[in-house]
């Protein structure tokens, strides 16, 4: 087991440096930025507007984003955590824009939202943008993964807050380039950013191929980044899978 892996194996996340070089950043953050302008704009003057500007499946915008997901370097990474079949799920892109407004993402697990049937599910945060505490980085409690699938873990159950407060949490800081990656189980979040700069950040849920969902009809791109889907069949490769009657 390498070092990486024995890492992520006790933490349950890890944040890997300069998996893209500054000259990809520059060209992804581009594009980054042109999905921004396509989409609807918020309206920022209402007070409520928690900063945040959102969309599904970035390969479905830029091909080049779509190569950023074929990265070598970061698939040998996420290699290590998954094994070599590896299944896009779906990519998200999150801009964070300055607020008053409360966090939409108070402390959760992944789990409940796209279980798996093996539980490989991981994400891998690509950093478009500087991340720090004042522009509302990632929050983890390192080594929550052990725990499991904890009943009411979304973001909008309130006593799972009080049990996890943002305070004991671990902030992972990180640059242009880098990637964090963790495991469907630990427990996250982020506050709001209330720096002037936007956090940029594509994540891309990922899992083996080996694995499946639990409900194969939930949403799911299926799109197969490295290696071998074991479980695609005829109904499931249709891109809007029906279920039967």
């Amino acid at each position: 087991m390498s070092k990486i892996h024995t890492f992520f194996d006790e933490n349950g996340y890890y944040l890997a440096k300069g998996v893209f070089s500054a000259d990809e950043i520059h060209s992804l953050e581009n594009e980054f930025d042109r999905m921004v302008r396509q989409l609807e704009k918020p309206n920022e003057d209402d007070p409520n507007h928690n900063g945040i500007i959102s969309t599904r499946n970035v390969q479905q915008y830029s091909s080049l984003w779509l190569t950023a997901l074929l990265h070598n370097g970061f698939l040998d990474i996420a290699e290590q955590f998954i094994g070599p079949d590896i299944v896009l799920n779906h990519s998200t892109l999150f801009e964070k824009r300055k607020t008053t407004a409360d966090t939409p993402f108070k402390m959760h697990q992944d789990w409940s939202y796209l279980p798996t049937q093996q539980n490989t599910m991981i994400a891998g945060m690509i950093h478009v943008s500087e991340a720090t505490e004042e522009t509302g980085c990632l929050r983890v409690y390192p080594g929550s993964h052990k725990q499991g699938r904890l009943e009411s873990s979304k973001a909008v159950d309130p006593e799972f807050h009080e049990k996890f407060p943002f305070e004991g949490a671990t902030s992972i800081e990180a640059e242009p380039g880098d990637v964090t990656f963790f495991d469907y189980f630990i427990v996250h979040g982020s506050k709001s950013n209330h720096s002037e700069q936007p956090r940029k950040v594509i994540i891309a849920r990922m899992f083996s191929g080996k694995d499946r969902k639990e409900d194969i009809y939930q949403f799911s791109e299926n799109l197969v980044l490295r290696g071998w889907n074991y479980h695609t069949n005829a109904a499931t490769a249709r891109k809007a899978v029906v279920k039967p009657e």
